[in-house]
């Protein structure tokens, strides 16, 4: 029986991965980048997923770093609308990461 392989990487190549190779994920980042700060349900409205779909994305960019709410998921309260818009600087530490486990940046 075949085994799954799961190659060690360090913890930025790690959150890369999880992000940038999920066609769902990259399409909310996409999307945040293009039009934010916007709400989970202008997201889901927009990529025609559904909006528990659309808020476990959210949850994984924003643990990723990728993503920023306002307020923020811990302190929202019931019924306010949470914004989210893209952390440029962690998506280029990620992209930049990825590029140097694939052997980018070598001559």
């Amino acid at each position: 029986m075949p085994r799954y392989v799961r190659p060690a990487h360090d913890e930025f190549v790690e959150a890369a991965i999880d992000a940038f190779g999920n066609r769902a994920r990259v399409a909310v980042l996409s999307y945040v980048r293009r039009h934010g700060p916007c709400t989970r349900g202008e997201i889901a409205a927009a990529l025609s997923i559904a909006p528990p779909t659309t808020s476990n994305h959210l949850a994984a960019l924003e643990t990723a770093g990728l993503i920023a709410s306002a307020p923020s998921r811990d302190q929202a309260k019931s019924g306010q609308w949470v914004r989210y818009s893209v952390v440029p600087e962690r998506v280029a530490e990620l992209y930049e990461a990825l590029g140097r486990e694939l052997g980018q940046n070598e001559d």
